[in-house]
This record gives structure tokens, sequence and C-alpha cells, in this order.
């Protein structure tokens, strides 16, 4: 019997591409570990590229192609503006040069043909052909969107040598649905499936009752503003929108209630939950200028902390109601908001919760996951996804890697051992990390890691100052063992947590083995589970720093330098090193490189 082959491709925010046989996700690619511009926007040609010899295939061999959302508007795409804009850029958009003047019905075409044309929007290399961004075309948006699909079914056919024929238009959030349940534990028993973004193919909110696989759409929302007032928030706080709102997610915690409830007036009403959908109530129509007016005079924790606690409201709210109308009490979340690791938390809390599983990085670059099981549902041998370790694998470079070129910069060790590495993060040293296979999103989960000692309150200063030039409030993640993490974060619900998706609370009288790992002020824990089975050369590290520490767990930060995707290849692990205050940089777990 042939393979099955699936590929499916995002073209928007932090673009990607998997590829999928016989129901099995083989690969899966971030298209800004390539570019190495984040959360970069366009055809990610690398990354299928890349999918493609992983896996030994060629075009012709693959059954179905898909672009993972039908109306992408082709002139955002060009301009890329979620990498492209400044934090003024922004405020204009939204304000007096474009969103207010649309709204007050005037003609914009000024401001289309700015972002078509600006310098800043045409320096990167371009696959698509844009040419038919006329003026006339972008002043009729159903025209702009119909050609994108046709430039954008031709790039594809042209570069696999497929047939036209072989290329579909998946809808977004029907992507969304399919990644969460195919990447979450729940099988042949009923299911909620829930997702919630910013907006995709018309809607930003589904409900989806899904049982031995079939998915049924029980409710769907085109007014769910929780998404925009939390971009909005993280604006108004002059943090980058699309990228900065876990920023404002881990100051919200350091504002006090009673300051909060006064933020909180302002958007306590903007929108309600009605049955199973999250629609609006007194939203004003121009939303920006609503919220930069009235939260004027409220201090910047206190608007995180009221875009916090609304988002947590109308989300208890929403999974309360679909439990008593369906009577089911399993839930996944995905899309962009479920991102939100405090969100996620208190959903889990509520007594209508039996069991909670969120997906690691349900943001749009897991499309192209969620992509593939739907081209390929109807071959009914959809296999869950256990783990992301499916981008670049440094296997394939490291025989040509000449780690002698080296010798006049670091001090290198060959055939180093995991002890080796425990000793050293037991002492205080920070340690960067690359094996094998990238972990695919936005979390780094032992494979492109940052490691130090939890136990070392000092690690953490050393890490933002030296290296990642973090945010002081901002807490890192902690990698524990699976089987002894509930020595150590209170988890009722046994529930699973293998990508940090979710925050838990630490238990206080272990507060100061992890306290370099913990949210310093609401003792949180953004915990990954670290499995025998997914993750064996991680969890031998952690082993054997526990044989030494009697601590089963570690600090865990993405290996990057601030502003820049995770690292993907050797070169880019060497190069941050270098660049890094980093004490040292274990490749392949063979070589350690010092200072």
């Amino acid at each position: 019997m042939n393979d099955k082959i699936m590929l499916a491709i995002s073209v928007s925010h932090n673009s990607s591409a998997a590829l999928m046989k016989n129901g099995e996700i083989i690969v899966a690619a971030l298209e800004e570990r390539f570019t190495r511009i984040k959360n970069y926007v366009g055809y990610p040609k690398q990354s299928i590229d890349y999918c493609l010899k992983k896996a030994g295939v060629t075009g012709r061999e693959i059954e179905k192609v898909a672009y993972t959302t039908i109306d992408n508007p082709g002139l955002f795409i060009k301009a890329k503006t979620t990498s492209k804009f400044s934090l003024r850029d922004y405020r204009d958009y939204y304000g007096k040069k474009f969103y207010q003047r649309k709204m007050n019905g005037e003609d914009c075409i000024d401001y289309l043909l700015w972002l078509r044309d600006a310098e800043q929007f045409n320096t990167d290399h371009e696959y698509f052909d844009f040419s038919f961004l006329t003026e006339e075309v972008m002043r009729n948006p159903e025209k702009e969107m119909d050609l994108f699909r046709k430039e954008q079914v031709r790039l594809l056919s042209k570069h696999l040598g497929i047939s036209e024929e072989k290329i579909e238009f998946l809808d977004h959030h029907t992507c969304h649905a399919y990644y969460a349940y195919f990447g979450s534990p729940f099988r042949n028993d009923k299911c909620i499936v829930i997702t919630l973004d910013g907006w995709g193919d018309g809607r930003n909110q589904t409900v989806w009752d899904v049982r031995e696989d079939k998915f049924k759409l029980i409710a769907e929302s085109d007014q769910n503003d929780l998404g925009r007032i939390y971009k909005m928030a993280t604006l108004l706080l002059s943090m980058r929108p699309d990228e900065h709102e876990f920023k404002v997610m881990g100051l919200a915690a350091y504002a006090k209630d009673s300051h909060v409830a006064k933020a909180l007036k302002v958007i306590e009403n903007l929108c309600t939950v009605e049955g199973m959908r999250i629609v609006s109530k007194d939203r004003p129509y121009d939303l920006y200028s609503y919220l930069k007016d009235n939260w004027d005079v409220h201090r910047f924790d206190n608007i995180a902390g009221a875009a916090q606690t609304f988002t947590e409201q109308i989300a208890k709210t929403l999974i309360r109601n679909i439990a008593l109308e369906t009577g089911v009490n399993r839930f996944v979340i995905s899309g962009g908001i479920a991102m939100n690791v405090k969100m996620n938390k208190a959903i889990s809390e509520l007594e209508e919760v039996k069991e909670l599983f969120v997906c690691g990085s349900g943001s749009d670059e897991s499309l192209s996951i969620g992509g593939c099981y739907l081209l390929n549902d109807k071959y009914n041998n959809n296999k869950k996804l256990d783990h992301l370790y499916l981008g670049y694998d440094i296997n394939d470079e490291v025989e040509e890697f000449d780690i002698s070129s080296l010798t006049e910069k670091f001090k290198i060790k060959v055939n180093v051992d995991k002890k080796e590495i425990a000793s050293l993060l037991h002492k205080g040293d920070i340690v960067g990390i690359i094996r094998g296979k990238a972990e695919f999103g936005a979390r780094a989960l032992g494979n492109r890691s940052i490691l130090a000692n939890p136990s070392i309150r000092d690690s953490v200063q050393k890490i933002n100052e030296a290296i990642k030039n973090r945010d002081f409030w901002m807490p890192f993640a902690l990698s524990i063992l699976e089987e002894r993490h509930e020595d150590y974060i209170l988890n009722p619900k046994k529930l699973e947590s293998p990508f940090m998706a979710i925050s838990l609370d630490a238990r206080i009288d272990k507060y100061l083995d992890i306290v370099a790992g913990i949210h310093p002020y609401d003792k949180t824990v953004r915990p990954q589970f670290v499995s025998k089975i997914n993750s064996p050369e991680y969890y031998e590290i952690i082993s054997e720093f526990c044989e030494l520490t009697g601590v089963p767990a570690m600090l865990n930060t993405s290996f990057n330098l601030h502003g820049e995707p995770i690292v993907d290849n050797i070169y880019d692990a060497v190069r941050t090193f270098e660049l890094s205050g980093l004490d040292h940089l274990y490749i392949n777990d063979k070589y350690l490189l010092s200072k």
C-alpha cells in the first residue's frame, strides 16, 4: 500500500510547515528558525524544503497539500506587520492614520499604498508575487483575498512540482481544533474542544463536541474580543502586540486587587457569555481609542491585572456554560488565547472541569500540524501527537561540525557525560544545551534550552542580565521529572503538563528548592513534566542533578538572545553562546564548550 503523505502550511503569524505520513506527524518546522526573523510571516519555503528532505519524500509523493487559512489578506502577509511594525506604527494603525479614519468612512488607500510600497516592508526576500496588489484590488478586500489564494496555489504548485488540484484551503479554526484534539491524551470518550483566538476565517471562537475522533461543531462566535483587548493592553503598555502578551500576563500578578477592580470597570461590559458563545455587549465601535482614553488614568500593573482578570472571568463562565449544556467535563483548548497559562490554570480549577489538556504552542504556528490531521481525517488513522521534538535535527550536521575551529575561543571537552553537566549546574553555572531535533513552537523543552539550578535565586538575575535581557518581573519555567512533580507542585486533578502550557501552584514547603523556577509574586509554576519515554536525554540530566541535590527539577528557558528566535542549528547555538553570558554550551550530549 502506498504511504499517505500530507503536507500543511501556515503563512500567517509565525509561519510553519508540517508533514504527516500514514497518520503520524513526522516533521514540523518554523520558518523563523531558518530566517532568524522572529514570528516570521509569509511563505515558509525553507520549512517546506526541510520537511520534505527530512521525511525523504518529493512533492509528487504527497497526496494532498493545504494552506491552513482560507481568507488571508495578501497585503498584510506581504507587509509582515507583526515583525516590521514599530510601536509607533501599531499606534498609528489603530489610531488616526488608519482605523479611526476607516471607521469614519474615510478613504484610506494612501495608508494601504504605504504598507505596500514603504521600504521597511520591502527588505526581506519574497516568494509570493504580489504584483496583483494594485490600487483597485486593495479597495476590494474580497477580490484581494481571492487573488492571493490563486497566487498561493501557483507558488506551491510550482515549488513542489504538483498539479494545482492537489492544493486545498482549510478552515483556520478547524485546524486549531484538530491540533488541540489529536495533541491531547483524550480518546474514545466524549471531549469538548474549544478554540479561542483573535481572528481567523471569520471567527474567533469555536466549540466542538468530539466523540471517537468525530468532530461536531456546536457553537461559534465572531464577537470574542478577549484577544483584541489583551493585544491592545499590550500595546498601551508599550510592549509589542502579537509577541509580548506573555509579559502582560506575568506583570498582572503584581497588581493589587482593589486597584485592578477599578481598571476592570473599563472593560467588564465589553463582552459577555451567552450560552456557549462569547458575544459583544456594550462594545464601542472604536475599541482602541476607548481603551486608550479610559485606561489613561490607570497604572501599568493595574491595566495588566484587569486584562488578565477579565480574560479569566469570561473563559470560566464560558466553560461552566458548556459543561452545563453538554454534560461533558473533559476539555481541550487551542488558539492563540490558549497560550495564556494563567487563564488555563483558572479554568482547570473549576468544579465543572474534571480533565483539561492544553497543547503546546496553540497559536497560529501549530495550524500546519492541525491541517495535516484534518487532511488525513478521511483515513481514520490519525495518531496522537506524543511530543513536539519535530524540528531541525542537528544529527544531520554534527558530523560536519568542526569543533577544532573553536579551540582559540573556548575551552573544549569531548565525550562529556550528563553527570558532569549536572555537576556544573549544581555549583551554579548556566548551561546552554542543543541536541537532536528542535522543539516545535514557542517553548524550549530540553533540546534548545538554557538550564540552571532552580534552588539558586541569583540564577534568574544572571540569566536576565547576561543572556536573555528579560523584564525583571518575568518568571522562568521549571522542568521536573514527571513522576516527582507532585512533591513540588499542587496538581489535585492529575493534569498532564508536558509543554509548559498551564500554570500550577507550587508547594510552599518546597519553595526554596525550586525558587528560581517560580513566579516570584504569586508562587505559581509553568511546568514541563519531563517524560523518560519522550525526553530520555533531558530526563537523564535532571536525574543526575537530583542525585547530587535531591531536587528533581531544573530551571529551563529558551536558548535565544532577547528578540531572536530560539536557536535551530549548531551555528546558531555557538553564535548565541559567544554573544551571551552563558558559562557553557553542551552540544548533542558530547561536546562541552566553556568560557
